[in-house]
Protein backbone atom coordinates (compact mmCIF):
# COMPACT_ATOMS: atom_id res chain seq x y z
CA UNK A 1 0.00 0.00 0.00
CA UNK A 2 1.00 3.64 -0.31
CA UNK A 3 0.81 6.28 2.42
CA UNK A 4 1.25 9.91 1.28
CA UNK A 5 2.90 8.59 -1.88
CA UNK A 6 5.40 6.39 -0.07
CA UNK A 7 5.27 2.57 -0.40
CA UNK A 8 4.56 0.82 2.89
CA UNK A 9 5.23 -2.89 3.31
CA UNK A 10 2.42 -4.71 5.11
CA UNK A 11 3.49 -8.02 6.59
CA UNK A 12 1.20 -11.01 7.02
CA UNK A 13 0.97 -12.12 10.66
CA UNK A 14 3.20 -15.13 11.29
CA UNK A 15 0.33 -17.19 12.72
CA UNK A 16 -1.87 -16.54 9.68
CA UNK A 17 -1.52 -19.81 7.76
CA UNK A 18 -4.40 -19.85 5.29
CA UNK A 19 -3.90 -16.39 3.77
CA UNK A 20 -3.87 -17.67 0.18
CA UNK A 21 -7.23 -19.38 0.70
CA UNK A 22 -8.82 -16.17 1.97
CA UNK A 23 -7.51 -13.82 -0.72
CA UNK A 24 -10.19 -12.20 -2.82
CA UNK A 25 -10.62 -9.53 -5.45
CA UNK A 26 -10.92 -5.92 -4.45
CA UNK A 27 -14.54 -4.79 -4.00
CA UNK A 28 -16.10 -2.81 -6.84
CA UNK A 29 -17.67 -0.31 -4.46
CA UNK A 30 -15.91 3.03 -4.04
CA UNK A 31 -15.98 5.41 -1.09
CA UNK A 32 -17.42 8.85 -1.71
CA UNK A 33 -16.30 11.81 0.37
CA UNK A 34 -19.25 13.17 2.34
CA UNK A 35 -17.92 15.76 4.82
CA UNK A 36 -14.57 17.34 5.60
CA UNK A 37 -13.82 18.50 9.13
CA UNK A 38 -11.11 21.10 9.60
CA UNK A 39 -9.60 24.17 7.98
CA UNK A 40 -5.91 24.81 7.36
CA UNK A 41 -5.24 28.13 9.02
CA UNK A 42 -2.16 27.43 11.09
CA UNK A 43 0.65 27.72 8.56
CA UNK A 44 -0.67 29.47 5.47
CA UNK A 45 -2.32 32.69 4.32
CA UNK A 46 -4.99 33.47 1.70
CA UNK A 47 -6.99 30.42 2.66
CA UNK A 48 -10.62 31.56 2.87
CA UNK A 49 -12.78 33.24 0.20
CA UNK A 50 -16.41 33.74 -0.79
CA UNK A 51 -17.66 32.77 -4.25
CA UNK A 52 -20.50 34.36 -6.21
CA UNK A 53 -22.55 31.27 -5.41
CA UNK A 54 -22.43 32.25 -1.73
CA UNK A 55 -20.21 29.29 -0.91
CA UNK A 56 -17.09 29.55 1.20
CA UNK A 57 -13.99 28.04 -0.36
CA UNK A 58 -11.10 26.85 1.79
CA UNK A 59 -8.83 23.83 1.98
CA UNK A 60 -7.32 21.19 4.18
CA UNK A 61 -4.96 18.38 3.15
CA UNK A 62 -5.58 17.54 -0.54
CA UNK A 63 -9.18 18.73 -0.59
CA UNK A 64 -10.61 22.13 -1.50
CA UNK A 65 -13.96 22.51 0.25
CA UNK A 66 -16.89 24.55 -1.05
CA UNK A 67 -19.27 25.07 1.85
CA UNK A 68 -22.76 26.57 1.51
CA UNK A 69 -23.56 28.27 4.79
CA UNK A 70 -27.35 28.46 4.47
CA UNK A 71 -27.82 24.93 3.11
CA UNK A 72 -25.15 23.41 5.35
CA UNK A 73 -23.78 21.40 2.44
CA UNK A 74 -20.30 20.74 1.13
CA UNK A 75 -18.87 20.07 -2.30
CA UNK A 76 -15.27 19.07 -2.86
CA UNK A 77 -12.60 19.62 -5.50
CA UNK A 78 -10.53 16.44 -5.41
CA UNK A 79 -8.06 16.71 -8.27
CA UNK A 80 -5.01 17.55 -6.15
CA UNK A 81 -2.51 14.78 -5.43
CA UNK A 82 -0.78 16.44 -2.47
CA UNK A 83 -1.50 19.04 0.20
CA UNK A 84 -3.00 22.33 -0.98
CA UNK A 85 -1.21 25.38 0.42
CA UNK A 86 -2.86 28.41 -1.20
CA UNK A 87 -5.95 29.68 -3.03
CA UNK A 88 -6.89 32.58 -5.27
CA UNK A 89 -10.32 33.45 -6.63
CA UNK A 90 -10.68 34.92 -10.11
CA UNK A 91 -12.34 38.36 -10.39
CA UNK A 92 -15.40 36.63 -11.89
CA UNK A 93 -15.95 34.90 -8.53
CA UNK A 94 -16.32 31.53 -10.25
CA UNK A 95 -12.88 30.32 -11.28
CA UNK A 96 -10.46 29.27 -8.57
CA UNK A 97 -6.70 28.66 -8.60
CA UNK A 98 -5.27 26.29 -6.00
CA UNK A 99 -1.60 25.39 -5.55
CA UNK A 100 -0.23 22.18 -4.12
CA UNK A 101 3.00 20.95 -2.59
CA UNK A 102 5.35 18.53 -4.31
CA UNK A 103 5.31 14.94 -3.09
CA UNK A 104 6.97 11.64 -3.89
CA UNK A 105 6.71 11.34 -7.68
CA UNK A 106 4.27 14.26 -7.65
CA UNK A 107 5.02 17.70 -9.06
CA UNK A 108 4.01 20.97 -7.48
CA UNK A 109 1.53 22.73 -9.74
CA UNK A 110 -1.47 25.03 -9.88
CA UNK A 111 -4.98 23.95 -10.85
CA UNK A 112 -7.38 26.50 -12.30
CA UNK A 113 -10.90 25.12 -12.05
CA UNK A 114 -14.57 26.01 -12.34
CA UNK A 115 -16.27 26.20 -8.95
CA UNK A 116 -19.69 25.50 -10.48
CA UNK A 117 -18.85 22.33 -12.41
CA UNK A 118 -15.68 21.40 -10.45
CA UNK A 119 -13.98 20.77 -13.79
CA UNK A 120 -10.27 21.52 -14.18
CA UNK A 121 -9.76 24.25 -16.79
CA UNK A 122 -5.98 24.51 -16.75
CA UNK A 123 -2.93 23.03 -15.04
CA UNK A 124 -0.10 25.50 -14.72
CA UNK A 125 3.57 24.98 -13.99
CA UNK A 126 3.93 21.22 -14.24
CA UNK A 127 7.63 20.66 -13.53
CA UNK A 128 8.31 24.38 -13.05
CA UNK A 129 7.84 24.82 -9.31
CA UNK A 130 10.23 23.52 -6.67
CA UNK A 131 8.89 21.99 -3.42
CA UNK A 132 5.49 23.58 -3.70
CA UNK A 133 3.34 26.60 -4.47
CA UNK A 134 3.26 29.09 -1.61
CA UNK A 135 1.27 32.09 -2.88
CA UNK A 136 -1.12 32.88 -5.74
CA UNK A 137 -2.87 35.97 -7.10
CA UNK A 138 -5.05 36.75 -10.12
CA UNK A 139 -4.70 40.10 -11.86
CA UNK A 140 -7.73 42.35 -11.46
CA UNK A 141 -7.27 45.33 -13.78
CA UNK A 142 -7.43 43.11 -16.89
CA UNK A 143 -10.24 40.86 -15.60
CA UNK A 144 -8.03 38.04 -14.42
CA UNK A 145 -5.94 37.41 -17.52
CA UNK A 146 -2.79 36.63 -15.54
CA UNK A 147 -1.81 34.62 -12.49
CA UNK A 148 1.18 35.35 -10.29
CA UNK A 149 2.80 32.38 -8.55
CA UNK A 150 5.53 32.14 -5.90
CA UNK A 151 7.01 28.73 -5.24
CA UNK A 152 8.66 27.29 -2.12
CA UNK A 153 12.21 27.02 -3.47
CA UNK A 154 15.11 28.68 -1.64
CA UNK A 155 14.91 31.65 -4.01
CA UNK A 156 11.09 31.77 -3.91
CA UNK A 157 10.77 32.12 -7.67
CA UNK A 158 8.13 34.65 -8.75
CA UNK A 159 6.45 33.93 -12.09
CA UNK A 160 3.59 35.40 -14.10
CA UNK A 161 1.41 33.09 -16.23
CA UNK A 162 -1.25 33.51 -18.90
CA UNK A 163 -4.29 31.81 -17.36
CA UNK A 164 -5.89 30.76 -20.64
CA UNK A 165 -2.83 29.53 -22.52
CA UNK A 166 -1.01 28.29 -19.45
CA UNK A 167 2.23 29.90 -20.66
CA UNK A 168 4.85 31.61 -18.53
CA UNK A 169 5.25 35.33 -19.24
CA UNK A 170 8.04 36.24 -16.84
CA UNK A 171 10.07 34.73 -14.00
CA UNK A 172 12.62 35.97 -11.46
CA UNK A 173 14.17 35.09 -8.10
CA UNK A 174 12.34 37.07 -5.44
CA UNK A 175 14.17 36.54 -2.12
CA UNK A 176 15.77 33.92 0.07
CA UNK A 177 13.46 34.92 2.92
CA UNK A 178 9.96 33.53 3.46
CA UNK A 179 7.26 35.04 1.24
CA UNK A 180 3.80 35.05 2.77
CA UNK A 181 1.68 36.93 0.25
CA UNK A 182 1.53 38.27 -3.31
CA UNK A 183 -1.02 40.52 -5.02
CA UNK A 184 -1.44 42.50 -8.22
CA UNK A 185 -2.30 46.16 -7.92
CA UNK A 186 -6.07 46.13 -8.62
CA UNK A 187 -5.70 49.20 -10.84
CA UNK A 188 -2.50 48.27 -12.67
CA UNK A 189 -1.47 44.70 -13.51
CA UNK A 190 2.11 45.78 -14.16
CA UNK A 191 2.50 46.46 -10.44
CA UNK A 192 2.91 43.44 -8.13
CA UNK A 193 3.60 43.40 -4.39
CA UNK A 194 5.14 40.63 -2.30
CA UNK A 195 5.65 40.57 1.45
CA UNK A 196 7.09 38.25 4.06
CA UNK A 197 10.02 37.98 6.44
CA UNK A 198 11.68 41.38 6.89
CA UNK A 199 10.54 42.71 3.52
CA UNK A 200 7.94 44.22 1.28
CA UNK A 201 8.81 44.43 -2.42
CA UNK A 202 7.15 46.53 -5.11
CA UNK A 203 7.58 44.85 -8.50
CA UNK A 204 7.20 46.28 -12.00
CA UNK A 205 6.36 43.79 -14.74
CA UNK A 206 7.04 44.74 -18.38
CA UNK A 207 7.03 42.04 -21.05
CA UNK A 208 9.30 39.24 -19.88
CA UNK A 209 11.13 41.29 -17.25
CA UNK A 210 10.40 41.88 -13.58
CA UNK A 211 12.18 44.54 -11.52
CA UNK A 212 11.74 45.23 -7.83
CA UNK A 213 12.06 48.09 -5.37
CA UNK A 214 12.42 47.32 -1.71
CA UNK A 215 10.17 49.09 0.74
CA UNK A 216 12.31 51.36 2.92
CA UNK A 217 11.22 51.64 6.56
CA UNK A 218 13.41 54.65 7.34
CA UNK A 219 12.67 56.04 10.80
CA UNK A 220 10.14 53.29 11.52
CA UNK A 221 11.17 50.06 13.22
CA UNK A 222 11.62 47.27 10.69
CA UNK A 223 9.34 44.39 11.69
CA UNK A 224 10.46 40.79 11.60
CA UNK A 225 7.52 39.84 9.40
CA UNK A 226 5.13 41.65 7.09
CA UNK A 227 2.22 39.25 7.58
CA UNK A 228 -0.37 40.73 5.21
CA UNK A 229 -1.30 43.74 3.11
CA UNK A 230 -4.24 45.25 1.26
CA UNK A 231 -4.81 48.10 -1.21
CA UNK A 232 -7.11 50.79 0.17
CA UNK A 233 -9.58 52.90 -1.81
CA UNK A 234 -6.90 55.54 -2.52
CA UNK A 235 -4.54 53.03 -4.08
CA UNK A 236 -2.21 53.14 -1.08
CA UNK A 237 -0.92 49.92 0.46
CA UNK A 238 -1.64 48.98 4.07
CA UNK A 239 0.66 46.36 5.59
CA UNK A 240 0.12 44.45 8.82
CA UNK A 241 3.21 43.26 10.65
CA UNK A 242 4.52 41.23 13.55
CA UNK A 243 4.83 44.37 15.70
CA UNK A 244 1.06 44.88 15.60
CA UNK A 245 1.33 47.97 13.38
CA UNK A 246 -0.52 48.95 10.23
CA UNK A 247 1.84 50.88 7.96
CA UNK A 248 0.40 53.08 5.21
CA UNK A 249 2.57 53.06 2.09
CA UNK A 250 1.56 56.05 -0.02
CA UNK A 251 2.56 56.64 -3.61
CA UNK A 252 5.21 59.31 -3.98
CA UNK A 253 7.01 60.82 -6.94
CA UNK A 254 10.42 59.29 -7.59
CA UNK A 255 13.53 61.27 -6.71
CA UNK A 256 14.88 62.16 -10.18
CA UNK A 257 18.17 63.40 -8.71
CA UNK A 258 19.08 59.93 -7.43
CA UNK A 259 17.11 57.65 -9.76
CA UNK A 260 17.42 59.61 -13.00
CA UNK A 261 14.86 60.77 -15.52
CA UNK A 262 11.99 58.43 -16.30
CA UNK A 263 12.00 56.93 -12.80
CA UNK A 264 8.52 55.80 -11.77
CA UNK A 265 6.71 56.68 -8.59
CA UNK A 266 7.57 54.77 -5.44
CA UNK A 267 5.81 53.79 -2.23
CA UNK A 268 6.90 55.37 1.03
CA UNK A 269 5.56 55.04 4.57
CA UNK A 270 3.31 57.97 5.35
CA UNK A 271 1.70 56.73 8.57
CA UNK A 272 2.06 54.13 11.29
CA UNK A 273 -0.95 52.95 13.30
CA UNK A 274 -0.57 50.64 16.27
CA UNK A 275 -3.49 48.27 15.87
CA UNK A 276 -2.92 45.07 17.87
CA UNK A 277 -0.88 43.50 20.62
CA UNK A 278 1.16 40.94 18.75
CA UNK A 279 1.06 40.10 15.07
CA UNK A 280 -1.56 41.24 12.60
CA UNK A 281 -2.42 38.19 10.52
CA UNK A 282 -5.02 39.59 8.14
CA UNK A 283 -6.33 42.79 6.59
CA UNK A 284 -9.55 43.00 4.60
CA UNK A 285 -10.99 45.92 2.62
CA UNK A 286 -14.77 46.23 3.05
CA UNK A 287 -17.23 47.45 0.45
CA UNK A 288 -17.73 50.76 2.29
CA UNK A 289 -13.99 51.51 2.23
CA UNK A 290 -13.37 50.56 5.84
CA UNK A 291 -10.67 48.05 6.74
CA UNK A 292 -10.78 45.04 9.02
CA UNK A 293 -7.73 43.81 10.91
CA UNK A 294 -7.36 40.55 12.78
CA UNK A 295 -4.82 40.02 15.54
CA UNK A 296 -3.25 36.95 17.01
CA UNK A 297 -2.16 37.53 20.59
CA UNK A 298 -5.06 39.85 21.47
CA UNK A 299 -7.70 37.86 19.47
CA UNK A 300 -9.32 41.15 18.40
CA UNK A 301 -11.22 41.98 15.23
CA UNK A 302 -11.14 45.74 14.55
CA UNK A 303 -12.95 47.81 11.94
CA UNK A 304 -11.08 50.95 10.84
CA UNK A 305 -12.28 53.99 8.92
CA UNK A 306 -10.49 54.91 5.67
CA UNK A 307 -8.41 57.30 7.81
CA UNK A 308 -7.54 54.43 10.17
CA UNK A 309 -9.54 55.53 13.17
CA UNK A 310 -11.26 52.77 15.15
CA UNK A 311 -14.94 52.37 14.32
CA UNK A 312 -15.64 49.26 16.41
CA UNK A 313 -13.93 46.19 17.69
CA UNK A 314 -14.65 42.84 19.30
CA UNK A 315 -12.64 40.10 20.95
CA UNK A 316 -13.01 36.59 19.59
CA UNK A 317 -13.72 34.89 22.90
CA UNK A 318 -11.93 31.65 22.27
CA UNK A 319 -8.30 30.72 22.67
CA UNK A 320 -7.57 31.46 19.03
CA UNK A 321 -5.78 33.65 16.55
CA UNK A 322 -7.70 35.47 13.82
CA UNK A 323 -5.80 34.17 10.79
CA UNK A 324 -7.89 35.21 7.80
CA UNK A 325 -10.82 37.48 7.01
CA UNK A 326 -12.95 37.76 3.91
CA UNK A 327 -16.01 39.70 2.88
CA UNK A 328 -19.12 37.55 2.90
CA UNK A 329 -22.72 37.92 1.84
CA UNK A 330 -24.52 41.12 2.75
CA UNK A 331 -22.67 42.55 5.77
CA UNK A 332 -21.16 39.28 6.95
CA UNK A 333 -17.44 39.05 7.58
CA UNK A 334 -15.92 35.60 7.58
CA UNK A 335 -13.10 34.78 9.96
CA UNK A 336 -10.77 31.83 9.75
CA UNK A 337 -9.05 31.19 13.05
CA UNK A 338 -6.47 28.80 14.37
CA UNK A 339 -7.75 27.53 17.69
CA UNK A 340 -5.48 24.56 18.17
CA UNK A 341 -8.37 22.20 17.54
CA UNK A 342 -7.53 18.60 16.72
CA UNK A 343 -8.49 17.86 13.17
CA UNK A 344 -9.66 14.34 12.25
CA UNK A 345 -9.28 15.12 8.58
CA UNK A 346 -6.60 13.87 6.20
CA UNK A 347 -3.12 15.24 6.62
CA UNK A 348 -3.27 15.68 10.38
CA UNK A 349 -3.00 19.47 10.22
CA UNK A 350 -4.73 21.14 13.13
CA UNK A 351 -7.57 23.32 11.95
CA UNK A 352 -9.84 25.94 13.42
CA UNK A 353 -13.35 27.20 12.96
CA UNK A 354 -14.61 29.58 10.31
CA UNK A 355 -17.02 32.08 11.81
CA UNK A 356 -19.34 34.72 10.38
CA UNK A 357 -19.73 38.11 12.08
CA UNK A 358 -22.26 40.74 11.04
CA UNK A 359 -22.00 44.50 11.08
CA UNK A 360 -22.86 47.02 12.37
CA UNK A 361 -22.73 45.46 15.84
CA UNK A 362 -20.22 42.64 15.31
CA UNK A 363 -22.89 40.10 16.18
CA UNK A 364 -21.78 36.55 15.63
CA UNK A 365 -24.31 35.10 13.18
CA UNK A 366 -22.67 31.74 12.58
CA UNK A 367 -19.95 30.40 14.80
CA UNK A 368 -19.19 31.51 18.31
CA UNK A 369 -21.61 33.98 19.82
CA UNK A 370 -20.45 37.42 20.91
CA UNK A 371 -20.29 36.12 24.50
CA UNK A 372 -18.11 33.24 23.45
CA UNK A 373 -20.80 30.54 23.61
CA UNK A 374 -19.93 27.60 21.47
CA UNK A 375 -23.01 27.33 19.27
CA UNK A 376 -21.76 26.60 15.75
CA UNK A 377 -18.42 26.54 14.08
CA UNK A 378 -19.68 26.94 10.59
CA UNK A 379 -17.27 25.09 8.39
CA UNK A 380 -15.30 22.71 10.50
CA UNK A 381 -17.80 21.31 12.96
CA UNK A 382 -21.38 20.23 12.48
CA UNK A 383 -24.16 22.50 13.75
CA UNK A 384 -25.08 21.87 17.36
CA UNK A 385 -27.90 22.77 19.67
CA UNK A 386 -27.33 24.38 23.01
CA UNK A 387 -27.08 27.53 25.03
CA UNK A 388 -26.43 30.58 22.90
CA UNK A 389 -27.65 29.05 19.64
CA UNK A 390 -30.51 31.49 19.15
CA UNK A 391 -28.43 34.47 20.19
CA UNK A 392 -25.84 33.68 17.56
CA UNK A 393 -28.41 33.25 14.82
CA UNK A 394 -27.93 29.51 14.34
CA UNK A 395 -30.87 27.47 13.18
Amino acid sequence: MFLRGRPITMYIPSDFHNYEDLRMELPTQKLQLDWVYGYRGRDCRSNLYVLTSGELVYFIACVVVLYHVQRRTQRHYLRHTDCVRCLAVHPDGVRVASGQMAGVDKDALVHIWDSVTLLTLQQIGLGSFERGVGSLAFSTADEGTYLCVIDESNEHMLSVWDCVRGTKQAEIKSTNESVLMVEFNPQDSSNIITAGKSHVYFWTWVGSSLTKKQGIFGKYKKPKFIQCFVFDTNGDVLTGDSEGNILTWARAAADIRTLGKGAKETYQISKQTHAHEGSIFCLCLCRDGSVLSGGGKDRRLVQWSPLLTVLREVEVSVCACVKQSSGGAAQDTLLGIHAGLPSPSMGGVGGGPVMAWRFPHFKCTNGLSAKGQNCWRSSVLTPCKGKGANEAGCR
